[in-house]
């Protein structure tokens, strides 16, 4: 698993994620396109950020784990070496979900067009085995729990704050998040959902599969066993499996990468499409602010 993504990860920095075309110019998109244009910008931060997480460390968490996998990590160090990789594992996604915003906004439109290339899904299936490579690595070097109860009290009102939580993810997937703001395009509202259906519809079904496991299957089912383990807390009952479920499944949720993704997009995606953001943008920041000191208190007691 680790020299199969080590090889997709070679291939995909040398080849396009994808074509974009305004009015008769077609040009490629890659990895290194998407750190001059913020480099060019001005904007070094973000193109520090680009290069750190989808040039840099796919690579760096590859090299970590073959070295905990062939003995050059010390054994009291291995668990602590791998959940320090893995924990920032999925923000190598970001770049996918930049060109997953484009390629959505880019549908049914006659004056520019975004069309997904090879580089692309050579990328997401690097991320993603190396991300199931470093969980199966460090379930084995993890302990089961012997714990028989939540160590939580008032979970009736934690049920009512995940309630809300749950309603919030809702409203993010439906509403939509950018509008175009160009006068030779069609100015229809996109959302994450409603971004999928299209991508789906269009041909684009490999890229919208991944949006829908990432950004929708995965929040939706960590937010319902989440509620689901509060509810049978506040009868005085813990279900293992229902545990374990649910903080796995966090672990693949990304609307977090994917609000970075968006940010980066309205700096850099104004020379291919003027935007502008809605209300679904603002009920992703209102979540992901709530989502944050929850999810931490949420790992750390349960």
């Amino acid at each position: 698993m680790l020299a199969i993504a080590f090889t997709l990860n070679v291939i995909a920095l040398c080849m396009p994620f994808m074509d974009l075309r305004r009015g008769l110019s077609t040009n490629p998109y890659s990895l290194q396109a998407s750190v001059k244009l913020l480099w060019e910008s001005e904007l070094y931060v973000l193109a520090a950020v680009v290069v750190a997480f989808s040039m840099v460390f796919p690579f760096l968490k590859l090299f970590v784990m073959a070295c905990v996998l062939f003995g050059g990590v010390h054994k009291d160090r291995e668990r602590r070496t791998l959940a320090f990789v893995e924990r920032y594992g999925k923000w190598s996604m970001l770049d996918v979900f930049l060109v997953w915003i484009m390629i959505a906004l880019a549908n049914d439109q006659f004056w520019i067009d975004a069309q997904p290339r090879t580089g692309l899904l050579c990328f997401t299936l690097a991320i993603v085995a190396s991300m199931l490579t470093s969980r199966h690595m460090l379930a084995r070097l993890e302990k089961k729990s012997a714990r028989s109860e939540l160590e939580m009290r008032h979970p009736r009102w934690l049920a009512v704050g995940q309630s809300v939580l749950l309603g919030l993810l809702i409203a993010v997937l439906l509403v939509p998040f950018l509008e175009i703001d160009d006068w030779l395009l069609e100015d229809h509202p996109v959302s994450i959902l409603s971004s999928i259906a299209g991508l789906w519809q269009s041909g684009a079904r490999p890229l919208a599969t991944i949006a829908a496991l990432f950004l929708v299957l995965a929040p939706l089912l960590a937010g319902v066993s989440t509620l689901v383990l509060l509810l049978f807390a506040a009868r005085g009952r813990h279900i293992e499996g229902i545990r374990t479920f649910a903080l796995e499944v966090r672990h693949w949720a990304m609307l977090d990468v994917f609000a970075l993704a968006l940010g980066i997009f309205l700096v850099e995606g104004r020379h291919f499409v003027r935007t502008e953001l809605t209300w679904g943008a603002f009920l992703l920041a209102l979540l992901l602010a709530l989502y944050w000191p929850a999810s931490t208190w949420y790992e750390r007691r349960v």
